[in-house]
């Protein structure tokens, strides 16, 4: 049965989601910055990640970066970014494209509160052609130094976090979620498996998160693909 810690915090975490932001990239082909990028949208409660790979077999989300974010996160893999592009802002979705153009626009001062989609491009070549033409505003991070840009994976980081302090100042983080997004989450994230109830995660819980029961356990010993590079840690851990 799960502690009255781990249902707080996955009801709290389920509530806060803002499935309306979808993060998207655009023949990133760097496992390292999918897995990054995976990571860093759980932490700032963003829950859909698109990715058109830009070759036929990409590799595997590595563990060791992503922390288990790719339970939380839905990743979309596709072939071609555009479809995926065209059904959203059918949906009523902005798309933003990272381009450094003409008119492109400090990340800081679109209303992000809105729904969009935020496309990343790729780590030599940036946005595809297609992408720029759909893009309702292409966006950039301000430089002050000497280099150019940003890794793929940080610059979408700084930009994630932009966005949730927008939306926090405006309460979008405090508010209960839909009964449709309780029910999205609940069977995306398999928490039939963990013995939760739908009644477990209706309300936004309250209050503090409770205190561990036990004390907190190195979840890199249940990681296969840590077992297998760090022979240091299996040692240690008698694995």
């Amino acid at each position: 049965m799960p502690t009255s810690r781990r249902i707080h915090r996955i009801s709290q975490t389920l509530h806060q989601r803002q499935l309306d932001i979808v993060i998207a990239l655009d023949l990133v082909h760097d496992q390292h910055n999918l897995s990054a990028v995976l990571r860093t949208a759980d932490a700032a409660g963003f829950g859909r990640v698109i990715w058109a790979p830009d070759f036929k077999k990409p590799e595997e989300v590595n563990p060791e970066v992503s922390k288990g974010a790719e339970r939380w996160v839905d990743l979309k893999v596709v072939d071609d970014i555009k479809p995926s592009l065209t059904e959203l802002r059918q949906q009523g979705y902005k798309i933003a494209a990272t381009h450094m153009a003409r008119e492109a626009v400090d990340f800081r001062t679109l209303d992000w509160t809105q729904p969009w989609v935020v496309v990343f491009g790729n780590e030599h070549r940036g946005c595809s052609e297609a992408t720029v033409e759909m893009a309702d505003a292409n966006i950039f991070l301000p430089m002050a130094g000497f280099v150019q840009s940003l890794n793929i994976s940080v610059a979408a980081a700084v930009t994630m976090y932009e966005i949730q302090r927008q939306r926090q100042q405006v309460g979008m983080y405090n508010l209960n979620a839909s009964e449709e997004q309780v029910r999205l989450l609940y069977s995306q994230w398999r928490l039939v498996d963990e013995e939760l109830t739908l009644d477990d995660l209706w309300k936004r819980p309250e209050g503090p998160l409770p205190p561990p029961d036990q004390p907190h356990k190195d979840g890199r010993a249940d990681c296969p693909f840590f077992k297998r590079h760090h022979k240091g840690f299996n040692q240690q851990n008698n694995l």
